[in-house]
């Protein structure tokens, strides 16, 4: 089953109730699909020939997807994409895209027989195992109130298309932005807005964690480059990276909301249908419906900051102007959990345990709750309290992996090395061979200096990750700990080479390279990578490597100049070189006075 034939069919599941409408009277069916935000992503629960499948809901994905290790899992068969057939995401395309058909698809209360998804792309951390997209999102209208962790398909009924369909604003203002489509099959949610006075095309995309400008808008807009600053690269859906900026916007409008003096990422991805994407930060603070049959959006703002950049001062927003909330029912827990979640995620860990507290004393049984409240007391920096969360959660149900990571990183981080260690024993034994989880806990192990078990997980994650964007850093991170550990150092240089071969734009894989190099010996040929990765950028491994190097090659003023170099950047060098495992290479360097 392709897009075209799911919404007649999820509209014949719910249009029963209201087929006796009169046709003059506009009346609506919905669908509610709850949605739990973690780690800045909404996350729905829909099942797959009965296995209940975590996916992100991304308004900006075109299609839904499911990634290589996840159609493993689920032991789905998968064949090549149609000829022709290209995906591209804001970071490029989609490498070596499959299709595989899910023979029961159950979403709430309606069951697809049939469907198809994708499969590609990149994997997402928080346990996601695919994404729900717009042949799914966009088959009616659809309601995102993201702040309450929920989105609505909507089937308008009636006299509906002169309606304003925000029924919940009461005497609140009401944002309309029309929207642009490019055709009939087009279904991207895309609005008109104006940044600093410029016109721009926004992609409203709930799959991106914040709201970005394309740099060629951001450019458009009167943002020079000198008021950017750097912020380091992202990634998406695509094969590549994309460098990310954060800069001061004068002025933000989308349809008749004027937001002012806000910071905001700009990135160099590319695309030519938008200069902006309005992300998940934008629809935490707002509640919006998007209307197919009227061709616009509506929305209200829920009150706070708009962006997640936007860091107000106390009364910088008139709350006079947001909606009112609806009241979450007495008894309803799961509702109180889903928008406990998304106050955190939305930056109020206050707000948060107050929703969770109140959920699990509705369900205290319930060991996502405790789960959940184990982030927020982490957040508030009460990491007893959050430890004690997750024990309870995995007495609940001990299968939450995701939980138990979680457990064996605060275990370590408060010095319970055996109870670390024993988490990861237990994810090992029940975690399926391509589990994305493996890719932590390989470098957790690393941390660890435990060589068997890390490479172990290194070698799992590599075999079934062949195209995932994390790729390079999986193999600098084993590169790095052989060469630390001074183990199997031509292996180490191997997976250094890869590393560089795949992200050659990253200094740190070159920096390892050359330690690997020294390990070796091979001075000169460390001396080469460290100056790649200090032309990339002045890190303070690199420059001390390279001093070791030029010792070497007996260049003493030389070496001495980037020792103190690298302590410049970082004053405890000297001791975090001997202590990473590198005394007998730096012995004979004179520490400072």
């Amino acid at each position: 089953m392709n897009a075209r034939h799911v919404a007649p069919l999820l509209a014949l599941i719910l249009g029963a109730a209201g087929a006796a409408a009169a046709p003059d009277k506009c009346q609506i069916e919905t669908m509610d699909i709850p949605v739990r935000l973690v780690e800045s992503r909404p996350v729905a629960t829909v099942k797959l020939n009965g296995v209940p499948v975590p996916l992100l809901v991304d308004s900006g994905a075109f299609y839904s997807f499911l990634s290589e290790a996840s159609a493993r899992q689920l032991n789905l068969r998968t064949k090549p994409a149609p000829d022709g057939l290209r995906v591209y995401g804001i970071t490029g395309a989609v490498q070596a895209l499959r299709v595989t058909t899910v023979q029961s698809v159950v979403l709430e209360q309606a069951e697809l027989k049939g469907v198809e998804f994708l499969v590609g792309g990149n994997e997402i951390n928080a346990g996601i195992m695919g994404v729900l997209g717009r042949n799914f999102l966009s088959v009616a209208d659809t309601e995102y109130d993201l702040a309450h962790g929920v989105v609505r398909l909507v089937f308008p009924k009636g006299d509906c298309e002169k309606t304003s369909l925000a029924c919940w604003a009461g005497e609140a203002p009401v944002i309309e932005a029309p929207l642009i489509s490019y055709g009939r099959s087009d279904r991207a949610v895309r609005v008109p807005v104006l940044v600093n006075g410029e016109k721009l095309r926004a992609l409203m995309d709930t799959g991106a964690p914040a709201t970005a400008l394309m740099i060629g808008a951001a450019r458009k807009a009167g943002i020079a480059e000198a008021d950017l600053t750097p912020s380091g690269r992202t990634g998406g859906a695509g094969a590549e990276f994309a460098r990310e900026w954060t800069t001061r916007v004068d002025r933000f409008e989308l349809g008749g909301e004027k937001v002012s003096n806000n910071r905001m990422r700009v990135t160099d991805a590319s695309d030519n249908e938008y200069g902006m994407l309005l992300g998940l930060d934008y629809f935490l603070s707002h509640r919006v419906y998007v209307s197919r049959l009227q061709g616009k959006i509506y929305a209200t703002w829920n009150g706070g900051p708009i962006f997640a950049k936007g860091e107000p001062t106390a009364g910088a927003y008139d709350q006079r102007y947001a909606a009112k909330a609806e009241a979450i029912a007495a008894d309803d827990a799961d509702g109180f959990a889903r928008r406990g979640n998304a106050a955190l995620v939305g930056g109020d860990p206050a707000r948060a345990l107050e929703d969770l507290d109140r959920a699990i004393a509705l369900a205290p049984t319930v060991a996502l709750y405790h789960e959940s409240r184990s982030r927020v007391r982490q957040a508030l920096k009460q990491n007893k309290e959050a430890l004690a969360d997750l024990d309870e959660a995995l007495r609940l149900d001990p299968t939450l992996a995701e939980a138990r990571l979680h457990r064996a990183q605060l275990r370590m981080a408060g010095g319970d090395r055996d109870g670390a260690g024993q988490d990861l024993a237990a994810l090992d034994e029940t975690l399926p061979p391509s589990a994305n989880l493996r890719a932590p806990m390989a470098q957790m192990h690393a941390r660890r200096n435990e060589a068997p078990q890390a490479l172990k997980q290194f070698d799992l994650w590599i075999r079934s990750h062949p195209r995932d964007l994390r790729l390079a850093a999986m193999h600098g991170d084993r590169c790095w700990m052989r060469t630390r550990m001074n183990l199997e150092i031509e292996q180490a240089i191997d997976d250094c080479k890869e590393a560089v071969d795949l992200d050659g734009e990253e200094a740190s894989y070159r920096s390892f390279l050359g330690w690997a190099r020294l390990r070796q010996g091979e001075a000169a040929a460390a001396r080469k990578a460290f100056d790649r990765s200090i032309e990339l950028k002045p890190l303070a491994w690199a420059h001390y490597g390279r001093g070791l190097a030029l010792s070497r090659l007996n260049e003493p003023e030389k070496a001495r100049q980037d020792f103190e170099a690298a302590r410049r950047i970082a004053p405890a060098i000297d001791e975090s070189v001997r202590k990473a495992g590198f005394e007998a290479l730096a012995g004979t360097v004179k520490r400072p006075e």
